[in-house]
């Protein structure tokens, strides 16, 4: 078929049209190669940066946090680090503790910061251990059955105690559980069996506030003699004078280590968070008052307030080093923390 010349003009813009088309294609190829998600990351949990000479560096990532007290402070805590101190774009994402296990090991998330390991979190744990990275243990817990200190430890030291009907019944024959099908609350319907309580005492659900409101209305009443479901680290245990019930048959649980648990990949995207978090430790005392500054104010204010607080702390998160600051040369000699690495 013959071409006219108003044909043969025609494919001319068409060619150069293409040729225009497939240079911004590789240019936003080109582009695209340094802010993709990361391989792995499935829902685009890291994206990266170019780094010197070329190299790319990850800056964006996504934190996984539960609605728990503890989770929310620790959670806001590394947030800042993060984003002041090392330059990253941190989107915290809450979600219940079974889904965030699966989205780390998916790669949706890239770090959560609270597997109660081994105990608590054990089912969980073997469903996704293959597919993910434990980064270690940054504080540690515990679970069980609370009462009040003023309570004498001669009639009320253990869960074995329980089993007296005059025990029993100064508590009225209930035991305060938490939201029901928890970890703890799976764990303390165990305990009522292995210990024969189920005869004289109820363990009733309801949640965490309704525990703590529970417990509170308790300590108002000298005489009043309660059992609750709880852990720590939590603020009750910076407000009141607690203890834990001995637990002989250890069916509760015994010292639980929280670990940060990233997707696979993320030590070779984000090696300066690994190493943060490697140093990274609090001890239980301080984050139950950290909590309990949380609930007065609030967590955002807390965290804030903490990280004021304690400058050589964070200098040697950041940076293993104990950098010497106006803050931490008002402190005096010991500073506002331990200058020594924290335990493991």
């Amino acid at each position: 078929m013959r071409t006219t010349p108003q044909g043969r003009w025609l494919a001319r813009l068409r060619g150069l049209a293409a040729l225009g088309l497939a240079c911004l294609a590789m240019a936003y190829v080109v582009r695209l190669g340094d802010d993709a998600p990361v391989a792995g990351a499935v829902g685009g949990a890291a994206t990266t940066t170019a780094g010197s000479g070329g190299v790319g560096r990850a800056s964006r990532m996504r934190l996984g946090w539960t609605s728990w007290a503890d989770a929310e402070v620790v959670s806001l805590l590394v947030e800042r680090l993060l984003e002041r101190r090392l330059g990253l774009d941190v989107e915290r994402v809450m979600a219940d503790i079974g889904i965030q296990y699966e989205g780390v090991a998916r790669g949706h998330l890239d770090l959560m910061l609270m597997a109660w390991l081994p105990e608590t979190h054990r089912s969980y744990w073997n469903r996704v251990r293959t597919r993910v990275v434990d980064l270690g243990p940054i504080y540690t817990g515990r679970l069980g059955w609370v009462v009040p200190e003023r309570i004498p430890a001669a009639q009320l030291g253990s869960i074995e105690d329980l089993r007296d009907p005059a025990v029993a019944a100064r508590l009225g024959g209930r035991i305060q559980g938490i939201d029901p099908g928890s970890g703890l609350m799976q764990a303390s319907e165990r305990a009522l069996e292995a210990y024969g309580l189920q005869g004289g005492l109820q363990l009733v659900p309801a949640s965490g506030a309704a525990m703590t409101a529970v417990l509170e209305r308790a300590m108002r009443s000298p005489d009043a003699w309660v059992v609750v479901t709880a852990w720590r680290p939590h603020w009750i245990f910076a407000r009141h004078e607690l203890r834990f019930l001995d637990d002989p048959r250890g069916v509760l649980g015994r010292r639980e280590r929280i670990h940060a648990v990233a997707r696979r990949g993320f030590d070779r995207d984000f090696p300066e968070v690994v190493d943060l978090l490697a140093r990274f430790h609090l001890e239980q005392n301080e984050l139950a008052d950290l909590l309990l500054a949380a609930r007065d104010s609030s967590p955002r204010l807390a965290v804030e307030a903490f990280l004021q607080a304690h400058p050589r702390r964070v200098a040697y998160w950041v940076n293993g080093q104990l950098e010497e600051t106006t803050e931490a040369a008002q402190a005096g000699p010991d500073g506002p923390s331990s200058p020594s690495p924290p335990p493991r």
